[in-house]
């Protein structure tokens, strides 16, 4: 790897971060309660990366042009506050922080299995790449995990998430109704990211919506409209279709736990929004589903899928992290199936043309990183989503309950979408699913420590029904 001045440059800066302003910031909040709620704020919106259009908020170290996921050591900004805020956890609240909260090796281990495909891959500087940013990115889940104190910082991380779902929408509407873009991207990477990301949250807030009443439920219904402009804005035909069936699973939920006349009037008010936008958007809805390129795009997805399965099966441990852009091209052959595809159809074949990556994450995960990376990730995402089922049922009837409810739909709706998309593999959308698991943690910590507090309590009257009997039968005994 060589680097040049100005990555020597963005070096130094990195450091100066790390090392001088994250530690002198976080001294200077450790006791501001108030100010590290605002430092958490700045972190969710930079999180987004930009404020009308997509912008990498952060800067690259050794950038190359690469079709991958990782292009370069990248660092963002929302990394950076990150760090200052456990910075301010540690010398503020010592006793109480955690280094290591659940969840936490889970992700190291899905890390230190996905190295082994170091051993097969042809460009380990790509594959450093990818390695460096999943690892950053557990700073995110620290921060928040240790920001979460009380049920009420637990509103405020919501309400964070929620104005920033409501700015995105006006970057969408800007570029929908100013810019006149067809199916508008936000300040994301792409269309299928934002909706992704909308899907992940929008569940969130409809579940914390349609839950027991509080002075934040009217704020939190809006913000699930707002993702629900934002997806039928994007026009991604599985985020869609995802966005609607996570909407019916949540509401479901909500109505199996309790009827209420809340619930039933938000359900109205849905049902009746939900008619009117359907009525104004279905025109382009249809046309969309029509769209020319949709078949050609399908049967894409498939060759590169294929392709990961072909790198499976001779590559066990994987071709290497952020590889598959690298071995689909000449002169390796898991690409040749599509040069043979595009000139059986008539197409012509540039040699020098540069094939993209899988666009499924679990092929992806399954071709880069082989049995150990992808059964260690799926292993990851089946205990937290376990930990969130039994948060819902625990916590039922409750705010904590709706929460764990909404990100578990939330979350296995972003599952079931990788099945067509790599975005999770992408920094906005894995820094808020981060954020996400850091509270299911948190809530998994909350419920293990109330049932123990029930315990100790069931136990104290049982003894204290015990003395009290024996008290009622010791003057019998004193008469016999």
């Amino acid at each position: 790897m060589e680097l040049d001045t100005l990555d020597y440059v963005k070096l130094a800066l990195v450091a100066l971060l790390v090392f001088v302003f994250a530690p002198f910031y976080g001294f200077k909040i450790r006791h501001r309660p108030n100010w590290q709620r605002a430092t958490f704020f700045v972190m969710s919106f930079t999180m987004i990366g930009g404020f009308f259009q997509a912008a990498e908020w952060g800067f690259t170290v050794c950038p190359i042009l690469y079709r991958g996921t990782a292009r370069g050591y990248h660092f963002f900004w929302a990394e950076f506050v990150a760090l200052a805020l456990l910075w301010a956890q540690m010398l503020g609240n010592w006793r109480q922080f955690k280094f290591f909260p659940p969840g936490f090796w889970l992700w190291i281990l899905y890390c230190a299995a996905s190295l082994l495909s170091f051993y097969d891959a042809p460009a380990q500087l790509q594959a450093s790449f990818a390695a460096v940013k999943a690892l950053k990115v557990i700073v995110v889940f620290l921060a928040a995990y240790n920001f979460l104190q009380t049920q009420e910082d637990l509103h405020f991380l919501l309400k964070c998430l929620a104005c920033v779902m409501l700015w995105e929408l006006i970057a969408v509407l800007k570029q929908k109704y100013l810019d006149h873009v067809y199916q508008v991207w936000g300040t994301f990477e792409h269309q299928n990211s934002l909706c992704m990301f909308s899907i992940l949250i929008g569940m969130v807030f409809l579940s914390v919506a349609m839950g027991p009443k509080h002075k934040d439920s009217n704020f939190f219904l809006l913000a699930y409209l707002a993702c629900a402009a934002v997806v039928q804005s994007s026009f991604s035909r599985g985020g869609m279709l995802i966005f609607g069936f996570g909407t019916v699973c949540v509401i479901l939920a909500s109505l199996l736990d309790r009827i209420t006349i809340r619930r039933m009037k938000v359900l109205t008010v849905l049902g009746i929004i939900g008619v009117l936008g359907l009525t104004l958007a279905m025109d382009s809805i249809i046309k969309r589903f029509n769209d020319r390129g949709n078949e050609e795009s399908k049967k894409t997805r498939e060759m590169l899928n294929l392709s990961a399965r072909m790198m499976l099966q001779e590559h066990w441990l994987g071709v290497g992290w952020n590889n598959f852009a690298q071995v689909i091209n000449k002169p390796y052959h898991y690409g040749d199936h599509i040069d043979y595809w595009q000139e059986v159809n008539g197409n012509p074949v540039d040699p020098n043309y540069k094939k993209g990556t899988c666009e499924s994450l679990w092929y992806l995960l399954l071709g880069e990183t082989g049995y150990p990376g992808f059964a260690t990730y799926l292993f990851l995402i089946v205990v937290f989503l376990w930990w969130s089922l039994r948060n819902t049922i625990f916590f039922r009837h409750r705010f904590l309950g709706a929460v764990s409810a909404g990100i578990f739909f939330g979350s296995l709706m972003n599952y079931l979408q990788s099945f067509l998309e790599r975005v999770l593999t992408q920094p906005r959308n894995m820094m808020l699913w981060f954020i996400l698991l850091a509270v299911t943690a948190r809530l998994h910590v909350w419920r293990k420590q109330e049932k123990r507090r029930n315990a100790l309590e069931a136990r104290e009257r049982r003894i204290i029904r015990r003395r009290m009997l024996q008290m009622a039968q010791e003057p019998q005994r004193l008469a016999a």
